[in-house]
């Protein structure tokens, strides 16, 4: 059976994409540690979908990784290794108001965790097709208070 590794498999676009390959038959390995949580407060736990996912489909298989944990990354890819025929990576820290107020936090999560999964694609799956989804559109509020604060 093919397999589809998706970071960040609870949150909007890994949870769809996660669905849409269940729903193709594929085994798909979710990781993702409901971050969201950290960084929104409870309302914003993505938990609920990360179960639903895990109710909805036996083909499901569910990680509480950090993308930054080296060794638990590496660890599930090494598992499932030439199975995993495709790599989506949407887990991120997508607030541009917690970049601005927590540079170290935002860098960690979005460069050292995509760093990560694809070294350990490098190792593990190098055949595997990765993509990754990302943003990089700023409100103008958050521009504009990111433009006054490294102007201080």
């Amino acid at each position: 059976m093919s397999a589809v590794l998706i970071t960040g498999s609870a949150g909007l676009i890994g949870s769809e994409a996660a669905e849409f390959y269940c729903q193709q038959g594929a085994l798909v390995i979710g990781l993702d540690n409901d971050m969201r949580r950290q960084f929104f407060g409870a309302d914003a736990s993505t938990r609920w979908r990360r179960d639903e996912l895990i109710r909805k489909y036996p083909h499901y298989r569910h990680h509480e990784v950090d993308v930054r944990d080296a060794a638990a990354v590496n660890r599930i890819l090494a598992e499932y290794t030439s199975d995993i025929s495709l790599i989506i990576h949407t887990a991120a820290q997508p607030s541009h108001d917690w970049a601005a107020r927590d540079p170290q936090l935002d860098f960690s999560v979005n460069a050292t965790g995509t760093l990560t999964l694809l070294e350990a694609t490098r190792l593990h799956c190098p055949g595997s097709v990765f993509v990754f989804s990302s943003t990089n559109t700023r409100s103008s509020a958050a521009k504009s208070r990111m433009s006054a604060s490294t102007c201080r």
